[in-house]
């Protein structure tokens, strides 16, 4: 409930900030290992490791480990990035789950010049994961240690990191 509470505050606190001088945008990316698809990849691993049976393992694909993002941002000053991600994945591989995942973020650009910026991003939130049998939500998180985004009012970036917009991102970036 606490969580809940202050992820609600810091997104709240964002939009009191927005204003028209403000520089909102909205990406869209491709993230490859993801943290459902690394769960998989780890539970296969210990079943292999402490020779479980054959037929426990799961199949690993790319759509497995892949996550498809929406973010908004709104730049509070230069430094400082606030807004939110959403996430869509699916986990076959036997499993046949959804997950949709919003996490408010925060970025920090450390380097901001009008074509480039290297940044690191924070973000947790909320999984909705489903099937035709469960619903089920929990917390998850994303941490991009190193990002670099190349370009002023349309920008490509890419980013590394761990969580559930994946261990490595890229996408295209638009200012509104």
């Amino acid at each position: 409930m606490k969580k809940s509470f202050i992820l609600c505050l810091l997104f709240t606190v964002s939009v009191l900030f927005a204003s028209e001088n403000g520089a909102h945008s909205v990406s869209l990316s491709y993230g490859l290992l993801n943290t459902t698809g690394a769960s998989v990849m780890a539970a296969n691993a210990l079943v292999s490791y402490f020779g479980g049976d054959k037929e426990d393992l799961k199949d690993i694909n790319l759509l497995t480990m892949s996550s498809f993002n929406v973010a908004y941002g709104y730049e509070l000053w230069g430094k400082l990035e606030t807004g939110g991600i959403l996430t869509y994945s699916y986990v076959g591989s036997g499993y046949n789950n959804h997950t949709i995942t919003f996490m408010p973020k925060a970025k920090i650009n450390w380097i901001n010049e009008s074509n480039f910026r290297f940044y690191s991003l924070l973000a947790i939130g909320t999984v909705f994961l489903f099937n035709s049998e469960e619903f089920k939500a929990n917390t998850l998180w994303h941490l991009s240690l190193a990002g670099f985004e190349f370009g002023k009012d349309t920008s490509f970036f890419m980013q590394f990191g761990i969580g559930q917009a994946g261990f490595m991102a890229w996408g295209v970036k638009f200012k509104l």
